[in-house]
């Protein structure tokens, strides 16, 4: 059931993201989806953390992972770990193998710091190019 699950969050994801139009701005996206404007970057003039998510989605989904990097590069790191999850899901459901993680070898704690380290490196990045 979970890997049914994941393969559905998995396809929702990426169909919407082929059915988007990545901006050539690198943010901004998100608003063909009927999401406002970045609060921050209306404000501020800085994007958020998070800005270009969606376009690195975008062009992940059309196989331009260097555009995805160049949009958002822990949006690009965030769309191949969604499409390697949606196979390894897919994996499991045809061979009835799962997968699992060794959270010895890879304590949660550890994953977080990493992702907020990759969070904050990409914002640094995403400042740097604004």
């Amino acid at each position: 059931m979970i890997a049914l699950a994941v393969i559905a969050l998995g396809t929702a994801v990426f169909a919407v993201a082929a059915f988007v139009q990545p901006n050539p701005q690198r943010i901004g996206t998100h608003t063909q989806l009927g999401f406002p404007p970045c609060t921050a970057m209306l404000l501020t003039g800085y994007p958020c953390p998070s800005c270009g998510m969606t376009t690195a989605f975008a062009w992940t989904v059309r196989g331009r992972i260097d555009r995805a990097f160049a949009a958002q590069p822990a949006g690009a790191l965030l769309a191949l770990g969604a499409f390697a999850a949606t196979l390894a899901a897919f994996s499991t459901l045809v061979t009835g193998k799962s997968w699992r993680v060794n959270w010895i070898l890879l304590p949660p704690h550890r994953l977080a710091a990493a992702v907020v380290m990759i969070l904050l490196a990409s914002w640094i990045y995403k400042l740097i190019r604004t």
